[in-house]
């Protein structure tokens, strides 16, 4: 909890950062005595005594400053003669604390960067081994940044151990990496980021199910919003912590809760409220000994006296806070203290008191400026030392790099003729890859020109076939079929039949004939539709369709639509069309064993599009071979000569899709 009260009221984040360090502020006199004798009789000189003078000088920390300073050098002289680079970084690490604690910030920044700098120096398992190492030595020297005034440089290191901590999949020290963030962005008055990184930590304390680290998350969301006097939005979250505080029965935790809640009453107005939070604050942290939260408890009951004009007691209570607060050293409660008492006096009428605190105060907001300014100047030195040999640096590194750039130059015009006469022979290369390119285009599009007028000529030549076997059928065999009608009417007239059976075989004859003259007469029609001639396609294809299934085991759908605008089509594309219907109606008729058939052609402003489906027994398209293919080659074939595609959706069993598309161009539409 000493990390939370810490970031919550202002305290310098260095504290928070050597929490982390081993045996900080744990300083307990029976094992700094165990030590002490474990040292008497281990006088040789190796790794374990090492360990122990830093162990040693880590416990007397924050208790005996200068002992601890003391058994760090030992120990880092021992670490030394050994070679011992775990114990040097470890000595390093306690100077640095020892240094810090003197308000020597130079000194703790060169004695956190040496440690750090052994750490990183090791390789392969060593590096995993100090990894711990290195987020501890990370957080002090983010410290030594705050503390200077350079949080952004803190909050990298900071970044820098959170990203270490979840490679090692340490949750425990991602939470408190999270936290020291929080808190720093809170001493930039990034309120917001702050914010994000606490909201970030409960939700990995919650994830990992750690009921203190909840409780502490909770906490640090909780005092963020009472610094912003968002007393509303703090109250939810103080109110869950009591209640895992119950769970864990931490009594420095409640402590500090009690005076959140106090705060939020007096935010309030209810200093009868407040001021029994700040009581039980105040016994708990007697009860546990931390003097920050009973000198803090009794500022604030100093407070809520003042508010009700108790002054007597509220001189009392600020009287009692003040060794302590001097004693912690934070500025904002040495000023409230010593302005409560100049109020408290004023109130009843002590002015000479009253005067005299306030002098205190104001002599201690010098020497709190003063401090700052000598701060300030002294990083100011430091910064123009740093620039200073920058500027040498860059001063040498500008000499190497006129030294270079002359060698460069003198390769540079080398490669550069290389380069040219790569190039001279890479453009020539070029330029006769690029002609034989062209030539090879030219000879492609001359081969695709010659394909599509062999397969114009052939279709006008099958085409012509057609009209004229069509021709010789209907004038030909249909004048002689008509003729022999004739004749055997007359025949049968002649004989004068009388005989039953002779007068049926003349009738079966002459329906012979008959029919023989209707077959010649519908292939006729096929062969040369005078429909599509004189009508167009869609009437030509309607009386194709009206003959195909004279039984009606077939049902035909068709529907046209937008053929009749924009003028009829050209006349080959018509016959083209019409006889790759025919083709695909055939197909339908002869194979596929279908009970219906839809047929679609549409036509828009800038394609043709024609769709026969049938639900019949269907075929695997790429399972034909070379001689079932041809009746679908030879609709491919014709569709690439308009120009446009044909294409087959179709597998056993689920019937068959054929889809036409013929681009509409101004050689496609009849003038």
């Amino acid at each position: 909890m000493l990390k939370l009260l810490l970031n919550r009221l202002k305290v310098p984040t260095l504290l928070v950062a050597l929490s982390l360090l081993p045996g900080y502020l744990q300083a307990q006199n029976p094992e700094i005595d165990s030590l002490q004798r474990l040292l008497q009789t281990h006088p040789q000189l190796d790794k374990e005594r090492v360990k122990m003078l830093v162990g040693l000088a880590s416990r007397l920390n924050g208790v005996q400053p200068q002992a601890a300073a003391a058994a760090a050098r030992q120990a880092l002289r021992g670490a030394t003669t050994l070679r011992y680079d775990g114990g040097q970084a470890a000595a390093y690490t306690e100077l640095a604390v020892c240094a810090y604690e003197r308000g020597n910030l130079d000194s703790a920044a060169v004695f956190f960067s040496s440690a750090l700098t052994i750490y990183k120096a090791q390789k392969g398992e060593a590096a995993q081994k100090v990894l711990p190492g290195i987020i501890r030595v990370q957080n002090g020297l983010a410290s030594v940044y705050a503390a200077r005034g350079q949080y952004h440089e803190g909050l990298k290191l900071f970044v820098a151990n959170l990203q270490i901590a979840e490679s090692i999949s340490d949750k425990r020290m991602q939470l408190r990496s999270l936290a020291n963030m929080g808190a720093l962005a809170e001493q930039m008055l990034d309120t917001a980021r702050a914010l994000r990184y606490y909201r970030q930590s409960l939700s990995l304390a919650d994830s990992v199910e750690n009921g203190h680290e909840y409780e502490t998350s909770l906490c640090n969301i909780a005092g963020l919003y009472l610094n912003e006097k968002q007393y509303d939005k703090a109250a939810p979250y103080i109110t869950r912590a009591l209640q895992l505080n119950k769970q864990s029965g931490d009594a420095q935790n409640q402590g500090t809760l009690q005076l959140y809640l106090g705060q939020v009453e007096m935010a309030k107005a209810r200093t009868a409220q407040a001021r029994t939070h700040f009581q039980q604050a105040l016994q708990l942290g007697r009860q546990v000994g931390d003097n920050y939260l009973i000198g803090r408890s009794l500022l604030l009951l100093g407070q809520v006296a003042g508010r009700e004009q108790q002054h007597v007691a509220a001189v009392q209570y600020y009287q009692q806070a003040l060794p302590l607060v001097l004693e912690i050293g934070i500025f904002d409660n040495i000023r409230d203290a010593y302005s409560g008492l100049a109020a408290a006096y004023s109130a009843q009428g002590k002015f000479t008191e009253a005067f005299r605190s306030q002098q205190k105060q104001i002599a201690f907001g010098d020497s709190a400026i003063k401090d700052k300014a000598l701060s300030e100047a002294r990083l100011l030195q430091t910064r123009f030392d740093t620039e200073r040999k920058e500027a040498q640096n860059r001063l040498q590194a500008a000499q190497l790099r006129t030294q270079q750039q002359i060698i460069r130059r003198r390769n540079v015009q080398l490669i550069a003729g290389l380069v040219i006469a790569a190039l001279l022979l890479g453009l020539g290369y070029s330029l006769y890859t690029r002609r034989r390119l062209r030539r090879e285009v030219e000879f492609a599009q001359e081969r695709q020109q010659l394909e599509r007028l062999r397969s114009q000529a052939v279709l006008e030549a099958e085409e012509a076939e057609r009209r004229r076997i069509g021709s010789d059928l209907h004038d030909g065999v249909g004048q002689l079929l008509t003729a022999a009608k004739l004749n055997l009417h007359a025949l049968g007239e002649q004989l004068n039949i009388q005989t039953e059976g002779q007068q049926t075989m003349l009738q079966n004859a002459l329906d012979v004939v008959d029919e023989s003259f209707r077959e010649v007469r519908t292939i006729s029609h096929n062969l040369m539709p005078n429909a599509l001639i004189k009508r167009g396609l869609a009437q030509a294809v309607r009386d194709f369709l009206s003959k195909i299934s004279p039984d009606d085991r077939l049902k035909i759908q068709l529907e046209v639509v937008g053929l009749d605008r924009g003028g009829r089509l050209d006349a080959t594309v018509e016959n083209v069309l019409f006889r790759v219907i025919q083709e695909l109606a055939q197909n339908i008729v002869k194979h596929a064993q279908a009970t219906q058939m839809t047929l679609q052609i549409i036509r828009s402003e800038e394609e043709l599009t024609i769709m026969v489906e049938d639900n019949g027994v269907g075929f695997d398209p790429a399972a034909l071979g070379e001689e079932a293919g041809i009746g679908l080659k030879n609709i491919e074939s014709r569709m690439a000569y308009l120009g446009g595609r044909a294409e087959f959706d179709s597998s056993p069993g689920r019937g068959t899709t054929v889809t036409l598309e013929v681009p509409l161009t101004p050689q496609t539409v009849a003038s």
